[in-house]
C-alpha cells in the first residue's frame, strides 16, 4: 500500500489517477512537483483525501489570473497539519494572498512557505504573524530584501511557535550576524541552507515500511 507519492510532471501524474484510485485513498503524504499543470493538482488532491503531509511546488502556470476554484476547495477540504507550498503557483503573482482567510492555512502546525518574497514590504501583507497556531514555520530569507518587521511580529505574535527557520542560499553566519544587529535573537531561530527537497528525498531513500513512489 502506498503511503508516499511524488510525482514530478504531468505524465507521471496522469498515470497515476489512472493507475491508483483506490490506493491514493491510503496516501498520508504527498509531493508535487515540477510540471504537473494545476487542474490535474486538483485531481489527485481529490482522490487522496487522507494527506496530512502535503508539499504542493508546481510551477507557475504563465499569468493565470486566479487559482482554480476546485484546486482550492480541495485543499481546504484536506486534513493537514504539513504544508509545504510555492504560493506563486496557486495565487496570481501579481496579488499578495491573505493566508489567514484561507481555511487551509488556518489548519496546518508545520508550514512552510518557498519564496522569499512573502517576507518583503508591508509585515501585514500576507498574514502570516496571525497564524497563531503554528509551531513550526520555514521561510526563505533574501539579503538586505527580507523585511525584519515581518520577522518581529512573527515571532511575537504566533505563541504557539516553537521553531523558525530561515532558509538561505549560503552566508548563514551573515544571516545570524544580521539577525541579531536586528535585534532577531532569539533561540527559536535556526538558519540553514537545507533545501525544502532534502525531506522528500530522504523518504525516497527509507528503508521504513512506509512506501514511495517516484514515478
Amino acid at each position: 500500500m502506498y503511503h508516499t507519492v511524488i510525482l514530478t510532471s504531468e505524465f507521471q501524474a496522469r498515470d497515476f489517477i489512472d493507475s491508483h484510485p483506490l490506493a491514493s485513498a491510503k496516501v498520508k503524504s504527498l509531493c508535487l512537483d515540477g510540471t504537473l499543470q494545476l487542474m490535474t493538482a486538483a485531481r489527485i488532491i481529490e482522490l487522496c483525501q487522507s494527506i496530512d503531509n502535503l508539499a504542493l511546488w508546481v510551477l507557475p502556470e504563465g499569468d493565470m489570473p486566479n487559482v482554480p476554484a476546485c484546486l482550492l476547495t480541495a485543499l481546504n477540504r484536506l486534513p493537514l497539519s504539513r504544508l509545504s507550498i510555492r504560493l506563486s503557483a496557486i495565487f496570481c503573482r501579481t496579488a499578495t494572498p491573505y493566508l489567514p482567510s484561507i481555511p487551509l492555512f488556518g489548519k496546518v502546525t508545520h508550514l512552510e512557505l518557498l519564496e522569499g518574497w512573502v517576507l518583503f514590504g508591508f509585515p501585514q501583507a500576507t498574514g502570516i504573524h496571525q497564524l497563531t497556531q503554528l509551531t513550526h514555520l520555514s521561510l526563505r530569507v533574501v539579503a538586505h530584501q527580507t523585511a525584519p518587521a515581518l520577522l518581529q511580529m512573527i515571532l511575537a505574535e504566533c505563541a504557539s511557535l516553537e521553531v523558525l527557520v530561515l532558509r538561505v542560499i549560503n552566508g548563514v553566519e551573515d544571516i545570524e550576524a544580521w539577525l541579531k544587529v536586528k535585534g532577531l535573537d532569539d533561540p527559536r531561530i535556526m538558519v540553514t541552507v537545507m533545501d525544502p527537497h532534502n525531506f522528500w528525498d530522504s523518504l525516497t531513500s527509507d528503508d521504513s515500511e512506509t512506501t514511495t513512489i517516484a514515478l
